[in-house]
């Protein structure tokens, strides 16, 4: 028996193969009850940008305090000012402490800091830039701290971070613990 000469790009005829069947991975599911995967670095470095964003807030409100006391202006005007971006300073130390719940932790708090505090220090770049070379640490520090900011809000929204949370969540609802504020 001769076979015909085969062409290139053709396959010879075999009989289909079947092939187990595998199911389809599941994301939510966990291999077995109480297990949690690692906590992913990109949130221990989230806590890390909130802490050192409150620091340079909190540095930053000295520094308006401090200039306003030597400039002779208004007093007021900078109490006022240097409490409104030492408040943000707080709400960065809040985001980190609600990043690190042992229990139930969440990026909502870190997030919605990041966003007032880059508009705060998009501000502040914008008037230290409009000075010119006089303003020209301000300007540096707050154009650091613009881009920790950034960086901060990037992190606080990757997937493998949103999936861990819920993980810890579900992990920490099935042990028995409950949120507080619960809604």
């Amino acid at each position: 028996m001769t076979q015909p000469p085969q062409q290139w790009g053709t396959r010879p005829p075999y009989p289909p193969q079947a092939y187990p069947q595998q199911p389809p991975p599941a994301h939510h599911q966990q291999p077995w009850p109480g297990w949690l995967p690692p906590k992913p670095p990109h949130l221990t470095i989230l806590a890390i940008l909130n802490w050192i964003l409150a620091a340079g807030l909190l540095a930053i409100a000295a520094f308006v305090l401090m200039s306003f006391l030597m400039s002779g202006a208004t007093l007021v005007v900078g109490i006022l000012l240097a409490a409104v971006v030492a408040g943000f300073g707080v709400l960065n130390a809040l985001g980190a402490l609600s990043v690190n719940h042992p229990h139930f932790p969440n990026t909502v708090a870190s997030q919605m800091a990041g966003i007032f505090t880059a508009l705060v220090l998009a501000v502040a770049l914008f008037r230290s830039v409009s000075r010119g070379v006089a303003e020209l640490v301000p300007s540096m520090a707050s154009a650091l701290l613009l881009a920790v900011c950034v960086f901060s809000l990037v992190l606080a929204t990757r997937p493998a971070v949103k999936r861990w949370i819920v993980a810890k969540h579900q992990l920490s609802l099935s042990q028995g613990h409950r949120p507080r504020n619960r809604r």
